[in-house]
């Protein structure tokens, strides 16, 4: 090969050496390190609310607990029967509840021993209640008669508001239509407006 085309070649191998090396990109930059974060603010605690008082009821018998608890020298009506099961079965036997319906000076007699504030015997008032349910049977209407009337009697006489509902509670039961109206009557005397709505409720059951 004749030098000056030797020349020519290896000028252009250097000339497209040195373009290759141009157009190469450049080397990447190494990234600058990224600043850290701003630390978040906390969040704004919203104002403590006062705390609720709670409801305390003054009556200790609110709840069913107490309100059922044993006392000691207050047993329960469950306590009561199971200690007197035999005294009580003696006297709300048929033999023994037929004498307080013989007539109305019996019958009056026993509605005399309801004591105000609901201090009646447990006996007592137990034997009031049996008679009641005694004189609703068949073939004992008489009877219902004579302890419905002495019932109607011993409300109208009575003074105490407590005694005369006992009274009404009965009616309610074993009363007829013949007693709605005195019943009315006489409880629209009354300054106590418990007993003049309780009342109305055993005149209207009497009037159906």
């Amino acid at each position: 090969m004749k030098a000056s085309n030797l020349y020519r070649l290896m000028s252009f191998g250097l000339v497209a050496a040195f373009a290759l090396a141009a157009t190469a990109a450049a080397p990447a930059k190494p990234a600058a390190p990224a600043k850290p974060a701003a630390p978040a603010k906390p969040a704004a605690k919203a104002p403590a609310k006062p705390a609720e008082k709670k409801y305390v009821d003054p009556n200790e018998f609110a709840s069913y607990g107490p309100g059922t608890a044993t006392k000691a020298g207050d047993p329960s009506a469950a306590e009561w029967q199971a200690a007197n099961k035999d005294a009580l079965a003696k006297a709300t036997s048929d033999d023994e509840l037929i004498c307080f319906v013989r007539d109305g000076a019996s019958a009056r007699a026993l509605l005399a021993k309801v004591k105000p504030n609901y201090g009646t015997d447990p006996l007592v008032a137990s034997q009031i209640a049996a008679i009641s349910q005694f004189v609703m049977r068949p073939g004992w209407e008489n009877a219902r008669g004579v302890w419905a009337d002495a019932l109607f009697d011993s409300f109208r006489t009575a003074t105490d508001d407590t005694v005369r509902m006992a009274y009404l509670e009965q009616l309610r039961w074993c009363g007829n239509k013949k007693h709605a109206l005195a019943i009315q009557v006489v409880a629209s005397t009354s300054p106590s407006r418990a007993v003049r709505d309780f009342a109305n409720v055993v005149v209207r059951e009497l009037s159906r």
